[in-house]
């Protein structure tokens, strides 16, 4: 059984996986000093730029409320992951705002700088609405290459920053969706314990590696969690320690979105939106994954659902073969 199970989940990621390689473009420039650009068999470039950019002294705020608000809370800004294909607008998004209550920094300006061969590169400035979100549309020569590549923004008022990723990548290029708790977390609740209670965050055995197996076979992981987005920095800290490979995340617009329903209608309009322009396959825990994998339009044998903690809730599910089940990472990403 276990056999069948990686010659099917190796099988039907395979399908069309490298018919693109040939017309992956790399980074148009020689790497630079303090850069690394790694390319994958396969894949896209893996494009980083080591430290932060040179973003210039501050320039002050435009309102003195501004002032006030970034005077006495710490900045708690977060950059949105950017997926696209070649050819779909390049848009960077995010939210800047301060203490523990979220004020958002409304009206003020961002600079965003992209990582093109190595290193950093101006793409442009952008300025927050009435939420302290911003969007900044790169169109003509500050379009990034095809890549997996860092952003920076820098806050021009008080030069607090953040970091995100892009991917840039042909059209019907392959992704691995995963859920994060209690699908590569330990089990469901651990991330809620750790928030409220200060408790480490174990990994599933052999998850990290599992996806790392297919990072290196050329396909991209992209993690879509409920959690709200203000943990984004946090996540991506967990992912980053217990080994897993770098990939765009995506995180609910909201601090809590309930079980059910609202994860389900959640997931299913991020993993649809991928899914018009990629290929893909979804990993998940719970029955709302499923749910939410099939609304999207993926294929019941594109779906593996980790076992055992809710093997119970997702017994019928797997019985009529909406799923297919695994017990332990070594089953997934394996010749």
């Amino acid at each position: 059984m276990l056999r069948r199970m990686r010659r099917l989940v190796f099988g039907v990621l395979a399908v069309g996986a490298f018919a693109c390689a040939g017309n992956m473009a790399t980074d148009p420039y020689a790497p630079r000093s303090g850069g690394t650009i790694d390319q994958r068999a396969g894949s896209v470039p893996d494009v980083r730029c080591a430290g932060t950019p040179a973003v210039g002294p501050k320039r002050g705020f435009r309102s003195w409320r501004s002032g006030m608000i970034t005077a006495i809370a710490r900045a708690d800004h977060r950059g949105y992951d950017l997926v696209a294909t070649q050819s779909e607008p390049q848009v960077l998004r995010g939210t800047l705002a301060y203490g523990l209550t979220d004020k958002s920094l409304e009206h003020e300006d961002v600079d965003l700088f992209t990582c093109v061969a190595g290193a950093w590169q101006l793409a442009g400035t952008a300025r927050t609405d009435d939420n302290g979100d911003f969007a900044l549309r790169l169109e003509g020569a500050q379009r990034m290459p095809i890549g997996l590549r860092d952003v920076y923004g820098s806050v021009v008022g008080d030069r607090t920053g953040f970091r995100c990723l892009a991917y840039v990548a042909p059209a019907g290029s392959q992704l691995v969706v995963s859920d994060v708790d209690g699908t590569l977390t330990a089990n469901e609740n651990q991330f809620a314990k750790a928030v409220f209670l200060g408790r480490r965050v174990g990994a599933q055995p052999g998850a990290a590696e599992a996806l790392s197996r297919a990072t290196a076979a050329g396909y991209q992981v992209v993690y879509v969690t409920a959690r709200g987005e203000r943990f984004t920095d946090a996540t991506r800290h967990w992912l980053a320690t217990h080994g897993f490979p770098r990939g765009p995340v995506r995180l609910a617009p909201t601090l809590v979105l309930r079980p059910g329903a609202p994860t389900v209608a959640y997931k299913k309009r991020v993993i649809g939106e991928l899914a018009a322009d990629f290929a893909i396959a979804g990993i998940g825990n719970r029955s709302s994954d499923i749910t939410a994998y099939r609304a999207a339009g993926l294929a019941p044998e594109r779906i593996f659902i980790k076992l055992p903690e809710y093997a119970g809730e997702v017994a019928t599910s797997l019985r009529q073969g909406a799923a297919i089940g695994f017990g332990h990472y070594s089953a997934l990403f394996a010749k």
